[in-house]
């Protein structure tokens, strides 16, 4: 299992190297303004491409750093090489797939961080519009991590209650707090990142600049919640399968099964995500908000 993973990472990690470092042509530009309902200006247009292209490369960084740093820590901790859950000595750890997207977050923190935002010639003042995150997200996406963090402490702290055979051994009470620890930290962190991504000033006036400027943090909410679910996904399927090991004949017939879908739903999460259509919305005295982009 180890050749086949380790192969897999030496040919796809040059090639997304590769796609990252394409310049954001005009038609990626133009494609990306439809979708976040941006009127592409001489002002905005600059900063538009230069973003695509920096967080493209920041987060495909972000996730080989994923794949290449846990396997080297496994290498110098325990002398075996380690390559996304798989192990040369025969063991098997599916949940080190999920620091791929742990880097992918943070490498589209450090894009967002990293943009220059222009300063307005004409006033150098922040733009004071409120901006919650219900602007920036679909309402579902908003309430998922929640959900799916309640279900992964809901399966773990069952997973106390019940029997395993002599060939499968259960959680112990520590690691069951320590792991709800990360789970609610984890949770937490996500929401206090979004708030902070779209309430950093905004330091012009311009309504074309301002424009760009929404979309460009609703392409990062979006990141950051594609990567925080796709984690959290990986962490309910880890659950799934420790229900699955149990000696409850039930659990062992059923369980596997929502093991393997949200495997799955993480693995394209992600990028399903982080490139979803939105139109920011913005509250208006004189009309409604408007809703989200058709996808």
């Amino acid at each position: 299992m180890l050749l086949p993973a380790l192969l897999g990472s030496l040919v796809v990690v040059p090639l997304a190297l590769i796609r990252a470092y394409r310049a954001a042509g005009d038609e990626l530009v133009e494609g990306w303004a439809r979708a976040h309902d941006l009127v592409l200006t001489p002002q905005n247009r600059p900063m538009a491409s230069w973003y695509l292209r920096t967080s493209g490369i920041l987060r495909t960084w972000g996730a080989v750093a994923g794949v290449v740093l846990p396997a080297a820590f496994a290498l110098a901790w325990s002398g075996h090489l380690e390559i996304l859950g798989v192990d040369s000595a025969g063991g098997t750890n599916p949940g080190d797939v999920s620091w791929i997207f742990l880097g992918y977050l943070v490498g589209a923190l450090y894009a967002e961080v990293s943009l220059v935002r222009p300063i307005d010639p004409v006033r150098r003042a922040a733009s004071v519009v409120s901006r919650d995150v219900a602007d920036y997200l679909p309402r579902g996406l908003v309430l998922a991590p929640r959900l799916l963090g309640a279900a992964v402490a809901i399966g773990i702290v069952g997973s106390l209650a019940l029997p395993y055979d002599e060939g499968s051994r259960g959680p112990s009470a520590t690691m069951v707090v320590v792991f709800l620890g990360w789970v609610a930290a984890l949770v937490w962190g996500l929401e206090r990142l979004q708030r902070w991504l779209i309430r950093r000033p905004q330091p012009f006036t311009d309504p074309s600049l301002v424009a760009a400027d929404d979309a460009i943090r609703s392409q990062s909410v979006h990141s950051v919640a594609g990567a925080g679910l796709a984690v959290l996904l990986f962490m309910f399927a880890g659950v799934a399968a420790l229900l699955a090991s149990s000696d409850v004949a039930v659990l062992r017939w059923t369980m596997w099964l929502p093991a393997l879908v949200a495997a799955l739903l993480a693995l394209g999460a992600c990028q399903y995500l982080a490139h979803l259509p939105w139109r920011v919305r913005r509250p208006s005295a004189s009309r409604p908000r408007p809703g989200p982009a058709p996808g």
